[in-house]
């Protein structure tokens, strides 16, 4: 009776366990020696535009709101989204949007708002979109 080798065991074993979590993997052979590099993929940054800025006043509190869109990035199936008075945008609002556009809203009026869009898939992150800003004035 013959036994399989170590080898074609230990080849099954790694198929499956690879099948069954989801993983992609790529592999070949080469006789030849010398360097190579890989690139699972990659997603790009959006290019970011805040559009018209309108502003509403009820009582003594005058809200801004503004228009935020991008563009779509391949592969991307989620925005990350963050918008501040300051252009590191530490102290901003974050949020996940599914489109390529939103809203933001402020009562803090006569300064810059900064925005910068993140593209996502799944656990993947693109590269940030450039931080653009727009003077946020109310009559």
């Amino acid at each position: 009776m013959r036994r399989p080798g170590t080898a074609v065991v230990a080849a099954v074993v790694v198929t499956l366990l690879l099948a069954g979590s989801g993983v992609a993997t790529a592999a070949w052979r080469s006789s030849n020696a010398g360097k190579a590099t890989g690139k699972a993929g990659s997603l790009g940054a959006p290019t970011v535009t805040i559009g018209a800025i309108t502003c509403t006043t009820s009582g003594l509190t005058t809200t801004a709101t503004a228009n935020v869109s991008w563009t779509s990035v391949t592969g991307a199936s989620q925005y990350y989204v963050e918008s501040g008075r300051l252009l590191n945008l530490a102290q901003g609002e974050k949020k996940t949007v599914n489109g390529t556009s939103t809203t933001f809203t402020t009562t803090t009026l006569l300064i810059d708002m900064y925005v910068r869009v993140t593209a996502r898939a799944g656990n993947w992150s693109g590269t940030p979109s450039a931080t653009v800003n727009k003077a946020v004035l109310c009559p």
